[in-house]
């Protein structure tokens, strides 16, 4: 019964109903892009570990810490091990695109366990110097093999008085989670900062591995609280958390998809009410004959409810089936970066029917109790 007055309701105006369900459709496949897409930038990555602390600079994210603050950091109680990096930073934002030099500590892939490589590989970090271990997906781009030598160029000043860096690759490394983070090669600290004549002793960041993720809270703060007053403050933290607050030193994102979406919906609740508002005028003398013919009240109200939820969800299918067909386009689009990255998640699906719900029951509740209070006598007569 209830199905049999939603589709009169749905091919009464079938123009109206379709193009009412394609604008909320697009507002709803943009629900499921942005948030889709906002993870890269907000730190939701499945992957990241909260026993992972990232030591860093206080207010430059690529400025450099003095060595000794690993002295500090070691004899701390709950750190489990630790490893420094730096990177070879590029003049230029092509050649960084084409990939980013690490240099770290020797036990990297032990402190690091996001990313993975053999055992003769990690040999080869240790015992030769000019070893660099790239990620797999950078030597599938540039067709690498084990041998090959990579060159790169840096604004840290090389002992030869250039600013020109060549490396042998000695074996390559992948990422459980994201395939982006495979767009890198890792190099020898040690080696590395032997070798250039500006800056030496300093370092990019501190990993430390806390043996809990308590343990690290209890680590970051006692951390940045031995150099607050220094010249070279910290800011620490687990990775998820330093994920957004470095994204959010370029832009507040999920504030930004926030707005984005409020001011989408808001749009679309307007025109979703004013249109089944219309739609229940238009009908009001096939209400009037609907109560003649014995149909309750309650009867037409559920029916009205139905049908915006009908055309709310028919928009949430169809756009979340967009989104669910944009992402493999991405990753392409990429060049494999967003691989494992970019995922519309159960949370996003549900999400959506809830808001697809929620705007049903807001749109529909004004004509629906017009509907349910519709006496016979007035709707005969407006009709």
């Amino acid at each position: 019964m209830y199905w049999t007055l939603v589709k009169i309701g749905l091919i009464r105006k079938r123009l109206r109903t379709f193009l009412t369900i394609m604008s909320m459709f697009i507002a709803f496949a943009l629900y499921g892009t942005l948030n889709s897409v906002a993870s890269i930038f907000t730190g939701a990555i499945e992957g990241i570990s909260a026993e992972n602390i990232i030591v860093m600079p206080r207010y430059d994210m690529f400025g450099k810490l003095p060595y000794s603050h690993v002295q500090f950091i070691e004899t701390l109680d709950g750190v489990e091990d630790f490893m420094v990096m730096d990177y070879l930073i590029s003049d230029g934002i092509e050649s960084m695109m084409d990939g980013v030099v690490y240099a770290t500590s020797p036990n990297f892939f032990d402190v690091y366990d996001r990313f993975e490589t053999s055992d003769e590989s990690k040999l080869a970090l240790k015992t030769n110097p000019n070893a660099a271990i790239v990620g797999q997906l950078m030597a599938d781009q540039k067709g690498l093999r084990k041998g090959d030598i990579i060159y790169t160029k840096s604004n840290s000043l090389n002992t030869d008085g250039s600013y020109n860096w060549s490396f042998e690759v000695a074996g390559f490394y992948t990422a459980k989670q994201m395939k982006g983070d495979e767009m890198g090669a890792v190099i020898n600290w040690d080696t590395f900062d032997e070798a250039r004549m500006n800056q030496k002793g300093t370092i990019g960041m501190i990993m430390v591995k806390a043996q809990s993720a308590e343990e690290g809270e209890i680590i970051s703060q006692k951390i940045d609280e031995r150099f607050m007053n220094s010249s070279y403050a910290t800011r620490s933290g687990p990775e998820s958390m330093m994920a957004v607050e470095m994204a959010g030193e370029i832009a507040d994102v999920e504030l930004i998809v926030n707005s984005i979406l409020m001011s989408v919906f808001f749009t679309i609740l307007l025109v979703s009410s004013n249109t089944l508002a219309q739609s229940i005028r238009e009908r009001t003398n096939d209400i009037g004959v609907l109560k003649c013919l014995g149909y309750k009240d309650f009867t037409i109200f559920i029916s009205v409810i139905l049908e915006a939820i009908a055309i709310c969800f028919s928009a949430v299918l169809l756009g979340l089936l967009l989104t669910a067909l944009m992402i493999p386009a991405l990753e392409t689009l990429s060049g494999e970066l967003f691989d494992d990255v970019v995922s519309l998640s159960s949370g996003i699906i549900i999400g959506g029917f809830l808001i697809g719900l929620l705007i049903a029951f807001i749109s529909a509740a004004v004509p629906a109790y017009q509907a349910l209070n519709l006496k016979v006598v007035d709707a005969l007569r407006e009709g």
